[in-house]
């Protein structure tokens, strides 16, 4: 009788601690279940994100954005001495003479939104220098004599960097230059502060977008961005230019150069409404 019992308590105990382990186990399944679920979701929304962020890096190459993939300088290109510049922008040139060359125009731009204020208005002059870059010298020339920068936004400006514009509020305008690059030329003179230059998505790719450098950015000569003029009046100005939208999108809280370019100036008008703008730009003199 107490083998029976024994062996009826046995019984049960060991059906106890095998639906104990079944328990456990089908816990541990769900549990591995729900860990694998998770590490899809995040692996596919990864796979998503990257997919959106190729996208817009594609737009953006398209439409001229900058890319400064690293600090990396081309031995072949004469860097000039740094101590020889001063803060204006001033003496730009001197060191190899090119001021004295011939073909060089004075341009200046009316700028208003200073700050991001309305009615907060400066001029900047930019000298351009065909013997640093013939064609894209001559580029400028053409696009101001087209009246192109009128109501362009600096759409791009980047405290301690540099302020990028050149896509037109109009849309059909933009059309009309953004396809006509012109050719590369090599690099002439540093990136230095006040020096203007184009921006680029590639080699030869040079077409509307310009950038001011507001600090010496050597670096940026090996990437092969040319100087084509410099600021010889108002940096004071282009250093008000407002900057707190900062990188643009999808690095940044700024503009998408693809949305400029395909809505324009009502794009920038509802959403970025303190970027500083070209009021009118014009050739004042000829060198």
């Amino acid at each position: 009788m107490h083998v029976l019992e024994d062996s009826a308590i046995f019984a049960a105990l060991q059906e106890d601690v095998i639906g104990q382990s079944t328990g456990r186990k089908k816990k541990r399944v769900f549990m591995q279940t729900i860990f694998i679920t998770f590490i899809c979701m995040i692996f596919f929304a990864s796979l998503i994100f990257l997919h959106g962020m190729i996208s817009d890096l594609e737009n953006e190459r398209t439409a001229g954005y900058i890319r400064v993939p690293g600090k990396v300088l081309n031995g072949n290109i004469r860097l000039q001495d740094e101590s020889t510049q001063q803060k204006n922008g001033d003496d730009i040139g001197n060191d190899n003479g090119s001021n004295n060359s011939s073909g060089s125009v004075f341009i200046e731009f009316q700028v208003d939104n200073l700050d991001g204020i309305p009615g907060e208005t400066g001029t900047f002059v930019i000298r351009t220098e065909p013997s640093w870059s013939k064609l894209g010298a001559q580029r400028v020339v053409d696009l101001t004599e087209d009246g192109f920068w009128s109501g362009c936004r600096f759409f791009r400006v980047i405290n301690n960097f540099m302020a990028q514009f050149g896509i037109n509020g109009d849309p059909i305008k933009n059309e009309k230059w953004e396809h006509r690059t012109i050719a590369d030329e090599g690099v002439q003179e540093s990136n230095r502060r006040g020096t203007v230059s184009f921006a680029m998505s590639g080699p030869g790719s040079r077409s509307n977008q310009l950038f001011i450098n507001t600090k010496d950015n050597k670096y940026l000569d090996g990437q092969g961005f040319a100087p084509i003029g410099w600021v010889v009046e108002g940096m004071n100005v282009v250093d008000r230019l407002y900057e707190e939208y900062g990188e643009g999108a999808p690095r940044g809280k700024g503009p998408s150069q693809q949305k400029i370019q395909n809505q324009g100036n009502a794009y920038l008008e509802k959403f970025f409404p303190k970027l500083s703008y070209i009021v009118s730009a014009q050739v004042k003199s000829k060198v």
